[in-house]
């Protein structure tokens, strides 16, 4: 008997498309392993390019200044944070504590600006009609604003430290 087994026609077609098929299937892999090859030549310069700019900017920069690059990097955005609850609470506390110590200080300027405005309205002393038979009374106009009172005040000192036209 003969070692050679027979084949029939459509075994040799069958050989036929799988051999063009290998074929074509290494011209694509050798495509992509050339692309691949490729992409990972531009990958290394861009990452040298990177490491260059990088450089750069640290001799450039000073380092106190990191952290507000990165507040404005978009990459800031997207990494978590890491506080605690407790970190949480004591920032809040520290926020709120800065709120109330700025409403203290306002407070305290307005209590300082109301006893001014009281101190300058000195009050006048009201005199007192003397009591007359039936003589004809005025009544004369008094000024109640802080600021006309201020300006009568002043005029008041201003005459007595004023020279004497006698003189």
């Amino acid at each position: 008997m003969s070692d050679k087994k027979p084949t029939s026609p459509i075994m040799g077609w069958f050989e036929a498309g799988l051999g063009l098929f290998t074929d074509q299937l290494n011209a694509a892999n050798q495509q992509v392993q050339h692309k691949v090859d490729e992409s990972q030549k531009t990958l290394d310069e861009l990452a040298a390019r990177g490491a260059e700019v990088e450089a750069q900017i640290r001799k450039t920069v000073d380092p106190s200044q990191w952290l507000e690059l990165w507040r404005q990097s978009p990459l800031h955005h997207w990494m978590p944070t890491f506080t605690t609850p407790k970190q949480k609470r004591a920032m809040q506390i520290e926020a709120l504590s800065a709120k109330v110590d700025l409403l203290v200080e306002q407070v305290a300027l307005l209590a300082a600006k109301q006893a001014a405005a009281k101190a300058d309205e000195k009050p006048q002393p009201v005199a007192k009609p003397k009591a007359t038979r039936a003589k004809k009374t005025t009544t004369t106009k008094r000024t109640t604003s802080p600021r006309a009172a201020k300006s009568a005040t002043a005029r008041k000192t201003a005459d007595k430290d004023a020279p004497a036209k006698d003189e």
